[in-house]
């Protein structure tokens, strides 16, 4: 018997040592630990064009021996939580869960569907309240309640609820289960992608009054509807279209391997340098993004970049087998503003795409608005081409003056273009015209250059106050 004791002590030693091994390798945390922006020591921010931006987001945490439960507070409401990723030192990742449903009166009737709480009605006549128990039948469209034995679709009063559900959040949080080999005091860095944020280039022009010059001026838009503030962050973004899948998803694996180092500079402004395939602008100073704000920075300045203003006007009149003598209503060319993106030219940096915006001052020098076209990526030593608009006193009309059917597919044209000039300046017009296949010129009065396959350029110089004469002739056999 007494030996039969001793096996029993030893039995239940050994369960109870073996439970408090598996304990230990284990051990639960003491609650949830919030991590704030309080505890913030670093931020970086990336942002891409196309809506998307790279978020790191350094925060000091103390950790206890074994599973901690990480709860990243402030992340972006729009991140893509299959692209975060959390380093540090001495623990493993186990678990993520995103609580993108935050505490609001609609929310947190939906978490009490089924369970019970407390509403308040106040008589009107005396202002004595009354409090009774009810439950949540439904929240979908409206909400229903049963109050004792009545069903209530429209309730008056006040809804009374005993606690915040764990999984309701009142702001955009991350909540990473990690295991530990020991407690204390470290740094963490979350990083992720997040839509929400975008950002685009702005151009602000003026010419000079013999329009030969213009002082320039970039700037970049920046935009945040992610849902939170990114305050006293290093910012830098990336010119350039970068492939991503239809889902809008990377691989945290890929995001470590391939995210960028951020790089504080001493100086102010944007610095630029290329980065793989793509330009990247780092702004040499901290800055704040606010939550649903547009915040504009300084990109470039260049007090004198040479610029050629000219005219273009495509495709005065259309060739066809059945065409008849005719006049064509006038037209005017477009007026288009161009540079080399050139040291030379006063300018020579990588633009990236976006808005560019040109001013002129009257003889009054009050500045006026005379323009905005898109411009592409644009690298060093590329053009530069500005649609401003529509010429008013430079005008160009045509009259076919003679056609011949030559045969079921042949025919031949002869074609007056008169190119006016109401300026007090001399203009040169840049015509392109696309003709049909099989087209030969017989004769024209200004030489013509062959600028692809079935389209050629006059460049047709005007003096001020004056007209000029392009006759063609033109044979075509389809």
């Amino acid at each position: 018997m007494q030996g039969f004791r001793l096996l029993a002590f030893a039995s239940a030693f050994i369960v109870a040592f073996a439970f408090a091994f598996v304990l230990s390798g284990f051990a639960a945390a003491a609650g949830e630990v919030k991590v704030g922006t309080d505890a913030r020591k670093g931020l970086s921010v990336a942002i891409y064009n196309g809506n998307l931006a790279l978020v790191k987001d350094t925060r000091a945490i103390r950790l206890v021996g074994g599973i901690n439960d990480i709860a990243f507070v402030d992340v972006s409401a729009q991140i893509q939580p299959e692209t975060a990723l959390l380093q540090g030192k001495g623990f493993v990742v186990l678990e993520q869960d995103f609580n993108f449903d935050l505490l609001s009166p609609s929310s947190l009737l939906d978490k009490y569907v089924g369970r019970g709480i407390k509403v308040i009605t106040t008589n009107p006549a005396n202002g004595v309240e009354k409090t009774e128990n009810a439950v949540v039948l439904s929240n979908n469209g409206g909400t229903v309640l049963k109050i004792g034995n009545r069903i209530e679709t429209d309730f008056k009063g006040r809804l009374v609820f005993p606690d915040i559900p764990d999984n309701l959040r009142d702001r955009p949080t991350l909540v990473i289960k990690t295991n530990a080999k020991s407690g204390g005091n470290t740094d963490v860095q979350l990083a992720y992608l997040t839509s929400g944020l975008s950002w685009a280039a702005d151009y602000v022009a003026e010419l000079d009054n013999d329009e030969k010059f213009i002082s320039l001026n970039g700037w970049v838009t920046l935009t945040n509807t992610s849902g939170v503030a990114y305050e006293n962050a290093n910012l830098q973004l990336v010119a350039g279209d970068v492939n991503r899948v239809q889902r809008e998803m990377a691989s945290a694996r890929m995001m470590k391997a391939n995210a960028m180092d951020f790089v504080a500079a001493a100086s102010t402004g944007m610095r630029e340098e290329s980065f793989m395939d793509y330009h990247l602008y780092s702004l040499d100073r901290k800055t704040s993004i606010l939550a649903n704000q547009t915040k504009q920075v300084a990109l470039l300045a260049s007090p004198r970049v040479a610029v050629e203003k000219n005219y273009r006007i495509d495709n005065l009149f259309h060739l066809y087998p059945n065409m008849q003598k005719s006049d064509y209503q006038p037209r005017n060319p477009g007026v288009i503003l161009k540079f080399i993106n050139s040291d030379v030219s006063g300018l020579g940096i990588p633009l990236p795409a976006g808005v560019f915006r040109v001013y002129k001052a009257d003889s009054k020098g009050q500045v006026l608005f005379v323009g905005e076209d898109r411009i592409r990526h644009t690298p060093k030593r590329e053009e530069v081409k500005i649609k401003m608009g529509q010429a008013f006193d430079v005008t160009a009309k045509v009259k076919i003056t003679d056609f011949k059917k030559l045969s079921d597919k042949a025919y031949q044209a002869e074609i007056t273009i008169v190119f006016s000039n109401a300026k007090d300046s001399d203009v040169s017009v840049a015509y392109y015209q696309d003709l049909p296949i099989g087209y030969r010129i017989i004769s024209e009065s200004i030489t013509s250059k062959k600028e692809g396959a079935n389209q050629l350029l006059w460049n047709v110089f005007v003096p001020r106050n004056s007209d000029k004469v392009l006759k063609l002739e033109i044979f075509v056999a389809g």
